[in-house]
């Protein structure tokens, strides 16, 4: 009778620890954790400059994110179209155009770049006001970028009519600059800055940031970074950790007190080639490299694409948390 009862025991005993175990497998919180690599395309100059702190921090070797440096949108878009990058900071004007051509593409999660634009010219061509451009003939350069949209604003609202005329990228125009076949001519930084180094003939007349105020009660957005919606959504947490540290890279960058070390970032991280470039144009720009996200994004860049007559984008295009 004892053995009986001590194997209904035993018995008894093995269920319960079965039971246990299968509760507890059950019952197991999920690890969420996300193993993914990020691939994120930076555009050289002011729209990448912000993440060269995280590029830095990250190192060449990180298991967490991959970085391409492109000198124009047009193939960094098509590396987005297929698949290769997963990310990308680009004109805003770009991304709305990208999101509006195929629908449920792309989401944009942050405005990286604000003003960056200045008007140069030769001594010959010194343009002290909007309406000394009357029947010249501009230089600009990257087609696809903001910079037509907001030349071709400023000059309307200014009724002042002149011919711009582009060239495929900015080291295109920075060579027209440096031979003087582009006696007046519109560069971001640190273009601009690379450009006044190589013909000290030019000068710095106009800064568009300030007559783009002059003429426009919204913000000059440039730049932001947009994310592939298939990859938001099967690696969302994995977004959110990056803003996290994207945001803080921002701040780093655009902190004064931290210009020689931001400076010499951006040089490591090929954003901008040579460091006395990079740290003027650092000087330059602080205020315009930024991160805003959510409602003050969506309103800075709805209020943008009004202004320069672009079909603004469906409300799901952007980010919310």
């Amino acid at each position: 009778m004892k053995k009986l009862i001590s194997a209904i025991l035993v018995t008894i005993l093995t269920l319960l620890a079965l039971a246990s175990c299968n509760t507890n497998d059950d019952t197991k919180t999920p690890d969420t954790t996300e193993n993914v690599k990020i691939n994120i395309g930076v555009m050289a100059g002011p729209t990448g400059m912000g993440m060269a702190k995280l590029m830095s921090d990250a190192g060449e070797n990180s298991d967490k994110y991959a970085f391409e440096i492109y000198s124009a949108p047009t193939n960094a878009t098509a590396d987005l179209a297929s698949g290769e990058l997963d990310m990308l900071c680009l004109p805003t004007n770009t991304a709305a155009a990208l999101a509006n051509k195929q629908s449920d593409y792309i989401t944009v999660l942050a405005i990286n770049t604000l003003g960056s634009l200045y008007l140069m010219s030769d001594a010959e061509n010194e343009i002290k006001t909007i309406s000394d451009l009357e029947g010249k003939t501009i230089y600009a350069s990257v087609p696809s970028s903001t910079t037509g949209p907001i030349i071709n604003y400023i000059l309307k609202a200014n009724n002042v009519n002149a011919t711009v005329e582009f060239e495929a990228d900015h080291d295109a125009l920075v060579a027209k600059v440096k031979d003087g076949s582009a006696p007046i001519a519109i560069l971001p930084e640190p273009k601009a800055t690379a450009a006044l180094m190589q013909n000290n003939t030019y000068a710095i007349d106009l800064n568009l940031s300030t007559e783009w105020r002059k003429v426009s009660s919204t913000p000059l957005t440039m730049g932001c970074i947009v994310v592939r919606n298939e990859f938001l959504k099967e690696h969302k947490s994995a977004v959110d950790s990056f803003l996290a540290e994207y945001k803080a890279s921002i701040e780093y960058i655009n902190t004064p007190a931290n210009l020689s070390t931001s400076a010499q970032m951006i040089v490591d991280a090929g954003v901008i080639p040579k460091l006395p470039v990079s740290t003027k144009a650092l000087t330059n720009l602080y205020g315009s490299i930024v991160y805003l996200d959510g409602d003050e994004m969506k309103a800075a860049l709805e209020n943008f694409y009004t202004v320069i007559e672009l079909k603004k984008p469906e409300s799901s295009f952007y980010y919310e948390k």
